[in-house]
């Protein structure tokens, strides 16, 4: 990947980051507005915008962006830790949940579904899923001549 600062043509650029300028860039990467942003940082909303565009302040968001994908990308033995543990001590519903998320990450079911057969459409499994946690919330244990049973309303 390509980290060299991106073209510009502006005539006033940015040297060096202030930490007024990473705190902006900190809020803007979270979603929070410009005018939030400016406010909170006791800066113009205008300076806010046009920081927005300067390629220093673009690399720096780059970095966080990317530091932040790696901080992700190494948690993901803990998600499988948490899917198996639902997988065999959660609810039926946590188990079902638990087994989707496992399917999703694989390519299993969902939109990055690696491989299927022709016959089967891409959202087969996800639809199974749904009904599986449809008829769970539609069961109902009763007890007939003393034994427990389970029936569908």
């Amino acid at each position: 990947m390509d980290m060299s600062l991106p073209v510009s043509t502006r005539k006033v650029q940015l040297k060096e980051l202030s930490p007024v300028h990473r705190t902006v860039a900190a809020l803007l990467a979270q979603g929070v507005d410009r005018v939030s942003v400016a406010a909170a940082t006791d800066l113009d909303p205008n300076y806010v915008t046009w920081l927005g565009g300067d390629p220093l302040f673009i690399q720096y968001v780059r970095e966080m962006s990317k530091l932040a994908e790696t901080r992700l990308e190494a948690m993901f033995t803990s998600s499988v830790d948490v899917i198996a543990d639902q997988l065999s001590q959660g609810s039926g519903e946590d188990k079902l949940k638990a087994a989707r998320l496992q399917m999703e990450a694989t390519g299993r079911i969902g939109k990055d579904r690696r491989d299927h057969s022709p016959d089967e459409t891409p959202d087969h499994l996800e639809v199974l899923a749904q009904r599986l946690v449809k008829l769970l919330h539609n069961e109902r244990e009763r007890t007939i001549d003393g034994q427990a049973a389970v029936v569908q309303e």
